[in-house]
């Protein structure tokens, strides 16, 4: 959601620090009419967002015929009164000679040819449902329609109401009775203070019943001024539940599966007007902040992180579990502040870490912007940290 992130994840607040290896992720299965395909020899990948799979076991389960060009790169499968066509590399394709536009082309991947499974499945009349939590897709018979209308004009409603900062359209595609309506002051004031452009990039629908649905969206946003937020890729599930006469879907609840950060256009590039002394007092609370964190000292921790961030008491949390489970070392290797506005900044900064004792780590190399303001006594303290970018450490 545009105004939902900073409340349901709030990032541990020097996310330079990265003390929580991901778990290995499982394999993607797909299962078609709950019959699990056969992908052992050519596994599915994810390109831009979309799940890849090799074009024979998928075309064959649904029961298509298929013919190769080799020579062009065309794939042509077949059934009565069904004919698709796509090529390599082209984001075109055909059903029934009417042409549509593919999220990702068809590629070569170790000499198999892999398709868009979403558009596959959709031309040949089934529902594609993405789960999340068990990294699987799967393939059957259509959802019913009205219901599946009803929900994509919900989200159509929440991206034009997001957008034009409509917020008592926002908040009528709230559930009352929900955890969200209690934070509708929290979202006007985000609303006044951030601007930023959202889009829906996927929404699979991953259960619908008569009174509720759980759909998986992935949204982006793109910041277009006000105060500094980096843009995001985030991908959620949604709880809906119809309204009371149930002619409508309303969002009930939202929880945060993944989320990638990244910085607005020509962000780093541009010189922001920062007063010396500001700048160089927001460089110093960022090397405190290292400092204290090297040296195991929580309360130095705390001292330079803004005790009104909703971030507070769960970096408080992390740092004393990171200090009980690892001995690391962080070096701050840059940083310059990319956004200046009076009592509030950004900060973008690379750090490395490095195991010294403690659990498996992978020593690492991370990308950051923080967000900085000024506090009543004129000291500026971390806000809220985003991470760009982590990247392994290479001997």
């Amino acid at each position: 959601m545009k105004f939902v992130p900073g409340f349901l994840a709030a990032v541990a607040i020097s996310g330079v620090i990265c003390v929580s290896a991901a778990a290995a992720e499982q394999p993607i299965t797909v299962t078609v009419d709950q019959q699990k395909l056969n992908l052992s020899s050519s596994a599915p990948v994810k390109d831009q967002g979309s799940i890849l799979v090799p074009m024979r076991p998928i075309f064959e389960k649904l029961g298509l015929t298929l013919v190769w060009d080799s020579k062009t790169g065309t794939i042509t499968a077949s059934r009565e009164s069904l004919t698709i066509t796509l090529q390599l590399g082209s984001k075109k394709a055909t059903v029934n000679g009417t042409v549509k536009q593919l999220a990702t082309a068809p590629k070569m991947v170790n000499n198999v040819t892999y398709v868009p499974l979403r558009f596959v499945g959709e031309a040949t009349g089934k529902s594609v449902v993405w789960n999340a939590k068990a990294n699987s897709v799967e393939i059957k018979s259509s959802l019913n329609s009205t219901d599946d209308k009803g929900i994509s004009e919900l989200f159509n409603q929440y991206v034009s109401y997001s957008n034009k900062e409509d917020y008592e359209g926002f908040i009528s595609l709230i559930d009352p009775k929900s955890p969200l309506a209690a934070a509708a002051t929290a979202f006007k004031d985000q609303m006044a203070a951030y601007d930023v452009t959202t889009a829906i990039a996927r929404m699979d629908i991953i259960d619908i019943q008569e009174k509720e649905a759980t759909v998986d969206v992935v949204e982006t946003t793109e910041r277009t001024g006000g105060a500094f937020t980096p843009n995001s890729t985030a991908e959620y599930i949604y709880s809906l539940t119809k309204n009371a006469s149930g002619s409508n879907w309303l969002i009930s609840n939202v929880q945060i599966q993944a989320v990638q950060y990244s910085l607005p256009a020509g962000a780093l590039e541009a010189k922001a007007t920062v007063p010396a002394a500001d700048e160089e007092q927001i460089k110093a609370v960022l090397q405190a902040n290292t400092d204290y964190t090297n040296k195991e000292d929580l309360t130095g921790v705390l001292s330079t992180i803004d005790e009104s961030s909703p971030a507070y008491k769960l970096s408080e949390q992390t740092y004393k579990q990171l200090f009980n489970s690892y001995d690391l070392q962080s070096s701050l290797e840059s940083s310059k502040v990319i956004y200046f506005n009076d009592n509030e900044a950004a900060i973008y900064a690379v750090m490395t870490t490095k195991k010294l004792k403690g659990p498996q780590f992978t020593d690492n190399r991370t990308e950051t912007v923080t967000t900085v303001k000024k506090s009543a006594d004129g000291k500026w303290k971390l806000v809220q940290t985003y991470n760009l970018s982590t990247k392994p450490l290479t001997n």
